[in-house]
């Protein structure tokens, strides 16, 4: 039993300590392809009137981690465990990110 502890133990530390590292070494371009993400797709969808899929090929495969979604007047994106940003539509001023 013992023996079982530590193993789950030694795997729980691994797991944290690959998750900050990823943190720390990706987090910020995370974050900036977040918020580049959801920009452009607001911007595309709710300023430009396109359709979502047609914006979201224009990205490109190189922003294939971001996911994102359409919400009330905006768009969502985010890249798993790392990274999420919304931006938001208003009338007369477009979109921004919040």
């Amino acid at each position: 039993m013992r023996i079982l502890r530590r193993i789950v133990l030694v795997v729980v530390a691994l797991m944290v300590a690959g998750f900050v590292g990823l943190r720390i070494r990706f987090g910020e371009q995370a974050d900036i392809g977040a918020g580049y993400g959801a920009k452009h797709l607001c911007s595309c969808v709710f300023v430009g009137g396109r359709d979502y899929d047609a914006c979201r090929r224009d990205l490109g495969a190189d922003m294939d981690p971001v996911q994102s979604r359409v919400i009330d007047h905006g768009v969502e994106a985010w890249v798993p465990l790392l990274a999420r940003r919304t931006a938001r539509f208003t009338e007369g001023t477009g979109c921004t990110l919040e």
